[in-house]
């Protein structure tokens, strides 16, 4: 089924925010004004693992313009998980809002709120912590091992997980080739422009506001009531615009801090704003992972199996780690067709720093580990690495070997047989290698990869939508849905302006607010465009239909008469009506308001897939990597909106280039961050950007809305495998340790010269 285009959807349309971000107007958190504020400051700890023997803050609460200091002796006993998704969801509660052990380097000690911000940091340099240091252990293989020190009594093992078809052992130990690798990835910075942030006031009768940048207000909300002992309806979240995110603004992290402190300092509001420093040590990080792979394949390119090991560093809490490996797990199964399949991961508390939700949630890893294999197996056997892949490669409408259901559409083989083409994929290995003084050598890369859409069927993927119609024939749409920068807002204005055939300016939006909006599980797992969206145009759809009822009251004909054209309504021999007409008339006869609201769960998961292509240039002299042409081709589904896809897409080829060539926060021995500062960690800038160019393929996918489907994540995945298997082919190397630095190059062309 070809992919859908109306007046609204498949239209390049700008965010309808653009204007007001780009010239200051959009109000952030930090631009609130709240009275009586206080600036609250966090007190972190300078080791990665000790008991607190002792905590003097007598000097700081002395201090003029302090007005309170927390604690673990102010802070709940209740333990929970910083990234909880529904009030029975069963993942371990390993946190307290303060505690009296401290497990990584930057983890929270103390917080004070002052009249002032250099009042409160001033305050937090008179707070006297006595700490008995404990063992510590930086890696996830290391803190298996029967002697490593302990992050918790019960053990460091957080969750193994394996799931298999077929028997890959058996496939190994007869396959004619058999090929194995070894990937490593680093502690990532999510890199959002806005650091985190969050407004708080403890109100008389125990009503808790927040005001803060969130990707899922309502799990916020369930959380607190757990934290605190209180009813949800005492607690209120004000979710903020967004000032990007990437998984980095999801969950727990600086409210109860801020509500204590406001407590204490007898309601008055707190507002807590990490820099820099503190965003990238005492929030989370995209997991360092080590994954070793095995493949077996026949002659004529038949996969046999492959297998994937992983070791996961969650850090020193369990947060989302647990989902970040199911994740990894399930998606694995989803690519190939290879009869023999198995992944076996384990989830491992360490006293680095915590690991979380980063975008494609566990999917860069675990592809770029198998498509580095691919390329290994390719190479054995001969074969070029598009017509391998092509060869094996799943088929629209094939079934997940691992029992979760239908592929979908799985348009992964379109994406790379039409990438290929469009790249000159085959007149590219024609050209040299080697430059001419020998000094660059040249190479390719492709990957292929997906990320799926929402949360089912693991767990219950809710959104609600309302839609209400004013007299005047504008929309008021209700949605918990957050934006996390990426146009979210937009896209569904432009749903429901399709659906009823109405200019998109004409739809008003109020999100992601627990007093003013309906609930949504949170944006994350890609799912606010197959799920929210699709919450969305189901409520749209009714909408249209009530005022499709509405009109044949109003002219007086059967409901199957009424004509929708032009955003009116008719019957044959009758004028037209409006939505403003309709809203009168259901108002003064009918004597109700026009209100549709929907709650809507998904029960399906299709993948967003993809193949990327990358041409570099390395340097032999250097290690320098320049990236010369880029290709993205990519299976949304309908492309509802193109020009936001394409910037996801421009924006995630970015982020992947820093993953592959220069990001990861690196640890002493001790657990400090050397480079915790972005004068030391390495982004990547707009003069690293190549020639880009991005592409769909015609595809329609049932069940999301308009056939669409997300992109946020997917669009990351085969990124880095791209880019580092373009290096190995104009180097002859197998680099697979990320990020792959000037450094590295050069040694692996020292090994093999």
């Amino acid at each position: 089924m070809k992919r859908y285009v109306g007046t609204c959807i498949g239209q390049p349309t700008p965010v309808a925010d653009a204007i007001q971000k780009v010239t200051g107007e959009t109000l952030y958190t930090d631009d609130l004004s709240f009275s009586r504020l206080l600036w609250g400051k966090v007190l972190h700890s300078p080791v990665a693992h000790a008991r607190i023997k002792s905590i003097d803050t007598s000097r700081a609460e002395a201090l003029p313009g302090v007005q309170a200091v927390i604690t673990h002796l102010d802070a709940p006993a209740v333990r929970f998980n910083r990234i909880m998704r529904w009030a029975g969801d069963p993942l371990p509660a390993t946190e307290r809002v303060l505690d009296d052990t401290v497990r990584h380097v930057g983890d929270e000690v103390a917080a004070v709120a002052a009249e002032t911000e250099a009042i409160a940091q001033q305050a937090l340099k008179l707070i006297q912590v006595e700490y008995e240091p404990l063992p510590a252990v930086f890696d996830p293989e290391e803190a298996l091992k029967p002697d490593a020190p302990l992050v918790y009594p019960e053990g460091n093992l957080l969750k193994e997980q394996v799931a298999s078809c077929g028997d890959i052992a058996a496939a190994l130990a007869h396959a004619p080739v058999v090929v194995e690798n070894t990937t490593a990835t680093s502690m990532i910075h999510h890199g959002a422009i806005e650091p985190h942030i969050c407004v708080a006031r403890w109100g008389r009768g125990d009503e808790l506001e927040v005001w803060e940048p969130q990707q899922g207000v309502h799990r916020v909300q369930i959380m607190l009531g757990k934290i605190f002992g209180l009813p949800y309806s005492k607690i209120h979240l004000h979710g903020s615009i967004i000032g990007g995110t990437f998984g980095g603004k999801d969950g727990i992290l600086l409210e109860p801090l801020a509500l204590l402190l406001s407590r204490k300092a007898g309601g008055r509001p707190v507002k807590i704003r990490y820099n820099r420093t503190e965003s990238m040590v005492s929030t989370y990080t995209r997991h360092a992972m080590r994954l070793y792979g095995a493949m077996a394949v026949d002659w004529d390119g038949t996969m046999q199996g492959f297998s994937i090991t992983s070791y996961q560093n969650a850090g020193p809490y369990c947060g989302g780690s647990i989902n970040v490996q199911a994740a990894m797990c399930g998606k694995m199964f989803k690519l190939y067709r290879a009869p023999n399949m198995r992944f076996h991961g384990r989830a491992v508390y360490t006293n680095s720093l915590v690991g979380g939700a980063m975008r494609g949630f566990g999917s860069p890893k675990v592809f770029t580990a198998l498509e580095l294999l691919m390329n290994k197996a390719a190479k054995a056997i001969q074969m070029d690495p598009v017509a391998f892949r092509a060869k094996n490669l799943v088929a629209p409408g094939d079934q997940d070997p691992t029992g979760s259901g239908s592929l979908g559409s799985a348009q992964v083989r379109a994406c790379l047989l039409q990438g290929a083409e469009r790249f000159g994929w085959q007149e590219r290995q024609k050209n040299p290698k080697c430059s001419e003084d020998g000094r660059y050598r040249y190479g390719c890369g492709v990957a292929v990869g997906l990320h799926g859409n929402g949360v089912a069927p693991f767990a219950p993927d809710i959104t609600v939508a309302e839609l209400m119609l004013h007299e005047d024939g504008t929309i008021l749409l209700r949605t918990g849905l957050t934006d996390h920068g990426a146009g979210t807002y937009t896209l569904i204005k432009q749903i429901v302006a399709e659906t009823l055939q109405m200019p998109m300016e004409q739809v008003v939006l109020t999100h992601s607010d627990t007093d003013s909006c309906p609930y949504d599980m949170g944006a994350g797992a890609s799912r606010n465009t197959w799920s929210g969206g699709a919450a969305v145009e189901t409520a749209a759809r009714q909408m249209e239909q009530a005022l499709r009822t509405t009109a044949a009251d109003l002219l007086n004909c059967p409901v199957d008469q009424v004509i929708l054209e032009d955003g009116r309504y008719r019957t044959e021999g009758k004028d037209a009506v409006t939505r403003a007409d309709l809203a009168l008339f259901a108002y003064e006869v009918q004597k109700r308001k026009l209100i549709e609201t929907v709650s809507y769960c998904s029960d399906t998961n299709a993948g967003s897939y993809g193949a990327h292509f990358a041409a570099v240039r390395v340097d032999t002299q250097t290690g320098a990597v320049q990236v010369q042409d880029y290709l993205a081709m990519c299976d949304v589904g309908t492309p509802l909106n193109p020009l936001l896809l394409e910037g996801q897409i421009q924006g995630a080829i970015l982020m992947g280039l820093g993953m592959a060539f220069f990001e990861g926060i690196q640890l002493d021995a001790q657990g400090k961050p050397r480079n915790a500062n972005f004068k030391r960690y390495r982004l990547p800038r707009a003069s690293d950007l190549p020639r880009l160019e991005v592409a769909f393929v015609d595809n329609y996918e049932a069940g999301g809305p308009y056939g669409g489907k997300s992109i946020g994540e997917a669009s990351i995945v085969p990124v880095v495998p791209a880019l580092v298997g373009a290096v190995n082919d104009a180097l002859g190397t197998e680099l697979g340790d990320l990020p792959v630095t000037p450094e590295k190059i050069l040694a692996a062309l020292r090994e093999s010269s």
